[in-house]
């Protein structure tokens, strides 16, 4: 889990020169005030990249509040953050301007505790919300920008998704950020469609400014979770999701802080029973689209005629550093860990602390004989019978690498530390 950040005072940020031409923005809601200084550029890219919010101008900066501050010279801008502690220069507009968006934002979710922000795209299609996820390069800010295209779409984000309590998600009403230039394969509609609505922009990244982003505020219950799995070469296509990768992406993909592991655990098992969750393979935007208006355009959850394919098998996790203690050494399970099984895996976790681990077939056979204190040896003597592919003195390395990592994370203890029983 990862918090959004913290807060760095910036009162002295508060004071404009005596010829400094000053806008102060006060949004809604927000703690945070915008402080434009000699940037009317920046305020007009602002005016462009954001849809329903209602800023207010103040007489001046508070120099109690939190501030986003951003500084032009000859139309080059520094900005100043209350949330990082370097100044950013040599920023043009739709830098500065992004700078900005992104503390409105990350303000939003400090100034409403318990409320989520995963991070991911989404849109409303057919009365329902569908969220898309997925690792890095995935294509998720690009489907979300094309999804702008269709006129019966509503974009929610394509970066962060604010999801209340009861599951309702709200709209915070950015237009998408693309990255330039526009991938290979892009159909020339959809360049036209960018050429048309491109916003704020520079030789990088641009906001696309669409009519069908929707305002900021717009809510609606979260229907549908969709990891996206963008190949080379693939037809686009769904597949089943185990519970246990589910829960994993919901967990990795949560950018808010919720304070202990056992509060994401409850709060994001709860969202998980409530909502759909599958996987889309894809290497064309255009078939994905395709894709999703029919299997998500009629009055079932997912359209009769369109298959669900089995789960795909999951990425392997990276390898975990050697081991440094000896493959002897006799281990335990710390008796406060809390456990959650999830199908053929399971997440561990220490109570009022926030680390998760999740634990996969092999893990969690590691752990269920650490009920009997055991060495690296040991347990790997009885994977052996089982995995008769490997040879044991490899499962004696990988066993004993784990079991490190348990104890670095201290879900487990040396056997001669553990207090004698009664």
């Amino acid at each position: 889990m990862t918090a959004l950040g913290k807060i760095i005072p910036q009162s002295e940020a508060a004071q404009g020169g005596p010829d400094t031409t000053r806008n102060v923005r006060n949004y809604p809601g927000l703690a945070l005030q915008v402080v434009l200084d000699d940037a009317a550029t920046v305020g007009e890219a602002l005016d462009n990249a954001l849809r329903g919010w209602t800023p207010t101008v103040a007489d001046a900066a508070d120099p109690a509040a939190r501030l986003s501050l951003v500084l032009g010279a000859d139309g080059v801008y520094a900005t100043r953050s209350a949330y990082l502690e370097e100044t950013i220069h040599g920023l043009g507009v739709a830098g500065a301007a992004c700078a900005v968006i992104a503390d409105l934002a990350q303000d939003y979710f400090v100034t409403r505790p318990g409320c989520l922000a995963l991070h991911c795209a989404a849109f409303r299609f057919n009365n329902r919300l569908i969220a898309m996820t997925g690792p890095a390069r995935a294509g998720k800010s690009t489907l979300a920008a094309r999804m702008t295209q269709e006129k019966d779409m509503a974009l929610f984000c394509d970066d962060v998704l604010p999801l209340m309590p009861d599951g309702t998600a709200v709209g915070l009403g950015i237009a998408p950020r693309l990255r330039l230039p526009l991938p290979e394969g892009c159909s020339d509609s959809f360049k036209a469609h960018v050429a048309q609505h491109m916003g704020p922009s520079d030789d990088r990244y641009a906001y696309l400014s669409a009519p069908t982003v929707a305002p900021h505020g717009t809510q609606a219950p979260l229907s549908t979770l969709l990891i996206l799995d963008r190949r080379t070469e693939a037809e686009a296509c769904l597949h089943e999701v185990a519970d246990d990768e589910a829960l994993h992406f919901l967990l990795s993909q949560n950018m808010a802080d919720l304070e202990t592991a056992d509060a994401a655990i409850a709060r994001l098992t709860s969202l998980l029973r409530r909502i759909i969750c599958l996987r889309l393979v894809y290497s064309d935007l255009e078939d994905a689209v395709g894709l999703i208006r029919h299997a998500f355009g009629g009055g079932a959850d997912v359209h009769a005629d369109v298959m669900i394919e089995p789960p795909l098998p999951q990425t392997q996790t990276r390898m975990m550093p050697a081991a440094r203690m000896a493959p002897d050494m006799i281990w335990s399970r710390r008796p406060d860990v809390m456990m959650q099984a999830t199908g053929d895996a399971a997440f561990l976790w220490m109570p009022g602390k926030q680390t998760v681990w999740r634990m996969n077939a092999l893990g969690l056979a590691v752990w269920s004989m650490l009920e009997i204190p055991g060495s690296a040896q040991e347990i790997a003597a009885v994977l052996a019978e089982h995995f008769t592919d490997q040879h044991e003195s490899n499962l004696i390395t990988d066993v004993n690498a784990l079991l490190q990592a348990l104890a670095n994370g201290g879900l487990i203890e040396a056997a001669e530390a553990m207090a004698p029983s009664a």
